[in-house]
């Protein structure tokens, strides 16, 4: 173990002291303290220090660093251009611009929007979350990776839809319009994800996909139909396997013939 001067034992005493403070404060002393390794007489390691002296995970401690590091960003861009909004007050209002990586400027800005968007108050984590995503698609609007015909699965964004694929029907900046079995949906981009088959498997897929079209333009089906179809829509491969296709065939021979 290293022995520390008495100078840096004092800066220790004094760091760990405002560990126990605000989230600004611990996040600036935490990161003082891995910088000038002042755990190195005790300890072999940052994290075990953490852990030992404060209780602290990693993950919460890069938290808590990168909270403390993005408030000092905002607060000097607010004192630059003059401006007059209030300050974080919880290291969680934070965490979506970190974890965005978001250059000073930017920081500042999103901030700025996020206050605006909150009537002028300290903004919550989800108004923050919010204005994030709308600085990015404006400053960075997304590019559409998709095209007509593709089939894609929906990851989120539609209630009830989750994990089930669908076919594009209509292409726009940012968004696409989707065709499932039983519906079509407008979802953003960043909600879908391309499954990438061949050109036969998009065909086997499109004919799986008019064949449950045709059993739910049917009125009154039963659970025991709305069960199996609802899982077909699931499915990640473009192939039935023999019990998934004597159950839709049994289904197209009690509704359709």
């Amino acid at each position: 173990m290293y022995v520390l001067s008495p100078q840096e034992k004092q800066l220790r005493d004094k760091l760990e002291q405002q560990v126990l403070t605000g989230f600004v404060l611990r996040g600036q002393a935490l990161r003082t303290i891995k910088r000038l390794k002042l755990y190195r007489d005790r300890f072999d390691s940052f994290e075990n220090y953490c852990d030992e002296v404060f209780g602290f995970s990693m993950l919460y401690i890069e938290r808590c660093m990168r909270a403390a590091e993005t408030y000092y960003l905002i607060e000097e861009y607010l004192k630059t251009n003059s401006l007059s909004e209030p300050l974080p007050t919880k290291q969680s209002q934070l965490r979506p611009i970190f974890q965005a990586h978001l250059n000073p400027i930017e920081a500042g800005e999103v901030w700025v929007m996020s206050v605006g968007l909150a009537a002028e108050k300290v903004p919550p984590k989800v108004v923050v979350e919010k204005a994030v995503k709308t600085y990015l698609k404006q400053k960075y609007p997304p590019s559409n990776p998709f095209s007509e015909g593709e089939i894609c699965r929906i990851k989120s964004g539609v209630p009830g839809k989750q994990n089930c694929w669908c076919v594009v029907s209509q292409v726009s900046q940012d968004e696409c319009v989707v065709d499932t079995w039983n519906s079509q949906y407008t979802v953003s981009v960043d909600d879908l994800l391309p499954m990438k088959l061949t050109r036969d498997q998009e065909e086997q897929m499109l004919d799986l996909g008019a064949r449950m079209t045709a059993l739910a333009e049917v009125k009154n089906l039963d659970e025991a139909a709305l069960w199996v179809l609802q899982g077909l829509e699931k499915l990640n491969r473009s192939q039935l396997n023999s019990i998934e296709e004597r159950l839709l065939r049994l289904l197209e021979d009690e509704y359709l013939d």
